[in-house]
Parts: structure tokens; sequence; C-alpha cells
């Protein structure tokens, strides 16, 4: 029996390609099972699994997993038919302890509360926190305190390397540009002549020497992440390089080293024996964090098997001494809030948010926005949506709503439509004769959105859905199109445009030997199709283009940032231009070009008639280059056999003078040079180490 395990895009992608596998499937699991309303991972995640329950037999078992969620009946009964509902809230195996920073005299103390009941007081722990002078640097003026009571962060890396002779530490974020700063503070205090002991102290000296090597060959000497990691503090979100995260994320599991900054990525099944979780906000933005993602989290504290007990304890200490005072006591109240797991927030669908009205800009005035008309808009007119944004913002610039507002939220429904466009067209050719009616009110009656919403949400659902068919019978009527698009992930005007693209420039890629010139063929492509996050802030195209090249040839990331700084690339954030990090260079390109740009040249091997397949394959070999940042067929196939690590697999492969394109031949080879192959990954963390075993077993 095989056991595959993947993400809900892989799977949704496999699936569109090879449908007869899921007859095949006896069990599924679905971890994380509350992600349904996640940004559009959620939308993916629901029609995923509604696509699931038509596709495979009635026989297959489905368990859906999750932390917390208020309403396991609803969702398992959507799942399922039958609940059958394991409620695990109150079982803790392992003891948890919840303490405040207060800070009222000369020495800041710890209270510890009830976890279940934070007004009822059980004990405290005096003078835990004493302020010192830290080294003044040249020509600096007066002296530096540390901590600063009014600092939440600094207060949580004081307790961090006071606690961290006791056990493993976690300090949370609410964003990665904290833990880059609280990373960038350590290293800072303890150039300062910080007295206190360092994480590297209790941690294993190798591994924290490996951890750091990989950190600097990676992100360069000069990144917050490098410096703060040859002390023994790591950090983990999601802008760390997929390799250096694996590497941390086993050293800590096996307690090689002791103490990470992180944030919300850690809570997503990641199985780590934290003895404190330290939080320095509730916040993630602008938004308070749900409970039930805190709870997630915390649930990495004293995780059973590891610890008998786990601590987790809040930083700022505004929230405990102020939580009396009648202005302020609302920091207060909200943690009473997220420490009850009983308010966590309902499982609910994002496909439903697609009925919500706009909001001006603070969120306090409401425009009611019919659906179905937007919908219209969209379809019969390349630039109605358009059209409408300035119709809406001219109407109601008196309540604070700027167009930039209303096209975000205009941009979110394109894409909920896009993917239920998508949906449609993966099932339409089922039956001979493509989509009945009553197939589409059976699909849109298959969704989780569907059994949550009410009388009037599920006639504008069914509605919706038939609106959306009706343009694709209209548009697309050639079967093989369909097919085409289906397997696309993409809606039909994006489908569209790519198609009109590939036959535009047909004889082009037909024409190309070698598939680094791919990429200058299809940049304007990418350019159009990528639509999201940093990719669309370079001031300077042209730097981006680069960057990309650099990318595919297998270059550090600290490469990157030197040429964005040698080349003056600012980045846009509305009227301002902001310098780029090296946390920003991880993002374009494990971020977007590894997914969004191989998700646009997968849709060009769809579209692309081949007679002999050769081209085909030159950009099936592009797609894979693209997706993790690898010069040959060789490092991309020893990066696929485990060493997901860009400045490794090319290492290995020059070292090790590695020349299969196969898996199973280089494990081959490794196996002819056992003695070479363990030696070449010594230097590198434990996690590379294992990996290196099990192959050659």
């Amino acid at each position: 029996q095989q056991i595959l395990v993947v993400t809900p895009e892989k799977l949704i992608y496999v699936l569109r390609h090879a449908p007869d596998l899921a007859a095949h499937v006896g069990l599924l699991v679905f971890d994380e099972g509350h992600q349904f309303d996640s940004g559009t991972r959620g939308i993916t995640y629901e029609l995923l699994l509604t696509s699931l329950r038509f596709m495979i037999p009635k026989e297959t078992q489905k368990v859906l997993i999750s932390a917390v969620i208020s309403n396991a009946e609803a969702v398992g009964e959507w799942l399922n038919g039958e609940p059958n509902v394991v409620e695990g809230t109150t079982l803790i195996p392992t003891f948890r302890s919840v303490g405040f920073v207060s800070w009222l005299d000369s020495l800041g103390r710890i209270e510890y509360v009830d976890s279940r009941d934070a007004e009822q007081k059980e004990f405290f722990v005096p003078r835990v926190i004493e302020s010192f002078n830290l080294k003044k640097k040249k020509r600096e003026r007066g002296t530096r305190l540390f901590p600063e009571r009014t600092d939440g962060q600094s207060i949580a890396l004081y307790l961090g390397l006071k606690l961290v002779p006791n056990g493993s530490i976690a300090i949370f974020c609410g964003r990665k540009s904290t833990a880059a700063k609280i990373c960038e503070k350590a290293v800072n205090i303890i150039e300062r002549g910080s007295p206190l002991a360092l994480p590297s102290d209790f941690s294993n000296t190798q591994e924290v020497e490996r951890l750091a090597r990989l950190h600097v060959e990676n992100l360069g000497t000069d990144s917050p992440a490098s410096q703060s990691a040859a002390h023994g503090i790591f950090s983990h979100h999601g802008n760390t390089p997929h390799g250096i995260r694996l590497a941390v994320e086993h050293a800590m599991r096996n307690n090689l080293v002791r103490f990470v900054v992180c944030t919300s990525t850690l809570a997503q099944g990641v199985n780590l024996p934290i003895r404190y979780l330290i939080v320095t906000s509730i916040y993630q933005g602008v938004e308070r964090i749900k409970v039930r993602d805190f709870h997630n989290l915390i649930g990495r504290a004293g995780r059973a098997g590891m610890h008998t007990e786990g601590s987790i304890l809040f930083a700022d200490p505004m929230i405990y001494d102020e939580r009396k005072d009648h202005k302020d006591k609302w920091r207060w109240n909200q943690v009473k809030k997220l420490l009850e797991p009983r308010n966590s927030e309902p499982c609910i669908s994002n496909l439903l948010s697609i009925f919500d009205p706009l909001k001006s800009d603070n969120g306090k005035y409401i425009i009611p926005i019919e659906i179905l008309d937007f919908v219209k808009a969209y379809i019969t007119d390349s630039d109605g949506v358009n059209k409408l944004a300035v119709e809406i913002t001219t109407r109601h610039a008196d309540k604070g709503c700027s167009r930039d507002s209303i096209e975000q939220q205009f941009a979110w429904r394109i894409r909920l439509i896009c993917a239920v466009e998508s949906f449609l067209l993966s099932h339409w050719d089922e039956s001979e004769n493509g989509l009945s009616k009553a197939d589409v009110i059976r699909l849109a009656e298959g969704t989780l959105a569907f059994f949550l919403a009410d009388k009037e949400k599920k006639d504008h659902l069914c509605d919706l859905f038939q609106l959306l068919a009706e343009n694709i019978s209209e548009r697309i009527t050639n079967p093989v199109r369909r097919k085409i698009y289906g397997r696309m992930l993409y809606g039909i005007q994006e489908a569209q445009a790519i198609e009109e693209w590939v036959q535009s420039n047909a004889d082009s890629l037909l024409s190309i030997v070698d598939e680094t010139e791919v990429l200058d063929l299809i940049w304007p492509l990418l350019i159009r199709h990528i639509n999201r996050g940093i990719f669309t802030k370079f001031d300077k195209q042209e730097v981006l283009k680069e960057i990309a090249h650099g990318w595919l040839r297998g270059k550090p990331f600290s490469e990157f940032l030197k040429v964005i700084h040698t080349r003056k690339a600012k980045m846009m954030w509305g009227t301002q231009r902001r310098e780029f990090k090296i946390d920003h260079v991880v993002e374009v390109c494990e971020g977007v070009l590894a997914y969004d740009g191989a998700l646009v040249v997968s849709a060009v091997c769809e579209l692309v008639q081949d007679d002999t397949g050769e081209q085909v394959n030159r950009l099936k070999l592009f797609q894979k280059r693209l997706k993790y940042g690898l010069p040959s067929e060789t490092t991309i196939a020893l990066y696929e056999l485990g060493f997901s690590d860009r400045v490794i697999v090319q290492d290995l492969v020059a070292s090790l003078n590695l020349a299969a394109t196969q898996k199973k031949d280089i494990v081959k080879e490794l196996k002819q040079n056992r003695e070479e192959a363990n030696l070449a990954v010594e230097k590198y963390p434990r996690y590379f180490q294992e990996r290196m075993k099990e192959l050659l077993q």
C-alpha cells in the first residue's frame, strides 16, 4: 500500500491530471482541518474536498483533524453524512501553566493564573526581570537599558535568554518582520556585552556551527538570521528558506538546539518540544490571532512524550498591569478570550465571503453589492470591474472608500470566481453532454459553503454556479479545450489569455534549444499573471528578471540582495519606496517564482502542441528549475531525494561528481562512493546527514 503526504494544492493538481487515482483511495486524512477559511488556500481546500466526495468510492474512510473546531458536528456532517466527532478539548496530556509579566516595581515578576480562568491567581515568581546597562556604541549618547519596561519584544528576549538553561524556548511573533527584529535585538545586546547566558551554551556546539554555516551560505553574513544563528538563536517563519526550516525543526525536535523565534508557521503541524512559549503579541498585523489558531500554537508547549509540562508567558506587562484600567483593560479581555478554547471561532467557508458587502477603508462603513451583477460585469466586459470600482469610489468617497481598497476587495472576489470556474471545468466532461443544470446544482450543493449557508445564500450560491457554468458553455464550446482548461487551475479569462499567448508564441516555444531561454520568452507572461505579494512591488522590473535568472542558475539569496542594492531597486509601498531585505528576496523566489511561476509554466505545457514531446519535456524541466531554483536535472533529482536545500545539493553534486539525472541512478552513485558521500554531508546540519544515511542503507 502507498501513503501519499501532499498539500491540498498538490493533490488537486495530481487529480486533475490523473483522475483515476481517486478510485484507489481507501483512507483520506485531512490535517489542519480548520483551514477552510484561510485565504485562497481555504477555497482550494474546500473545493478539493468537494471534488473528492464525488470522486472517491463510498466506502473510503475520511478523517478530518484539527486542534480546535467549535462547529465540528456541522463540518463532520458535511464531510461524512453522519458525523462521528472525537472531542479532545479537555484532554490535555501535559500540564500547561499561563503566566503574565508584571512590572510595577523596580524588578519585574511573573504572575501565574489558572489557564481556564485568568482571573484566578495561582502563584507568582518575584524578582525575575531586572534591567541592566549595555555598552555604548561609538558616538552613542547616554546609556542603553535592557530590557525596557514598555518593550514587550525585548522583555520576551530577556525571558528567553534567562530561561533557556531550563529548557527549549519559542518566542512567538505576529509578523515575519518582528521575528527578524528580535533576531537583530539579540545580536545587538550580545555584542554590547549582555551578561545573560547564550542559547549556544546549552545546545550542541557542532549543530549550531552547521546551522550557522547553512544560514550564511543561503542568506549571507549580514542577515539577522545568520548572525543570531551563530549564538544558537534561530528564526522560523514563512520566509525562512525551506532547507533551513527543516534543519532547525529537526535540531529542535532532537534537543540539539533550544531557541527559536517564530510566527504561526510553527503551529502548522510542527511537532517540537517547546518548554516555554513566550508571546510578544496577540496580533498578526492588524488582526487579533484567532482563538483556534492560538490554541493550535500553544499546543507546541509541553508536548506529550517530550515534556511533562509547558509554560505560556505573555511578555507585554501592560496586559496584566493595566487589566483594571478602564482605558487599557481591553488587552486583558482579549487575552482572556484567547485562553478559553470554547471561544474558538466556527470553521466557515471563504466561498461565502463572496456575498459579503464591501467595506470602507476603516471597516466602519458598509456598501451592499449585488454579487451576481458583479459577476456579470466581470464575465461580459473586460473593463466592467474597473468601471464599477470607479463608480463605487466616487459615490462613497465621503465615507472613506479609496479606489485601492475597493479594487483589493474586488480582486478577492475575482479569485473566488476563478476558483469556482476552475472547479466547474474540472467536472465538465464527466458525462457525454457536459454539465447539465442539475449537475451544476449538485456541485454547488456539495460545497461546505452551501451546507453552512442560510436559505437566501444557498439560492445565491446555486445562481452563481449556474451563471459561471453558462459562461463556460458559451465561451468554450470545444470539449478538448475545456478539458485542458480544467487541468490548468485558472479561471476562464486567465486561461484564455495564456492560450492566446501560447498561440502567438508557438514558433518561438518550439524552436527553443536550451530551457534557460524559456525565461526570456515567457517573462511577459509571468509579469502579467503573477499579481500578488512582493513580486508586484519592484520599482525596477529588470532587477526582478535578473533575480529570476539567478534563481534558475542556483545562486544564493544573498547574491540577489546584493544585486538589488547595487541596482538601487526599491520596494513600492503606496507612495513610499522602501528598502528590500533578505526575507523579501526569499519570498520572491521560494514563495512566488517557485509556486505562481511554476503554475503559469504548467499551464503553458498543457497548451503547447508538440508532436514529439521534446519541447514539452524541456518546458517541464524549466518548470522544475523554476520551482526549486536549481540549474540542472541532477541537482533537481538530488533535491527531490530529500536534500531540500539549494546550497547543499549543488555542493554535493559538485564535490561527489554526480552526473545521473534519475533518482535511482543517483542513489547508486552515492552507494558506490559511500565514504565520500558521508564525508561530504558532515559539514551540514544533522537533518541532511540522516537523509544521506537513509539513502545509503
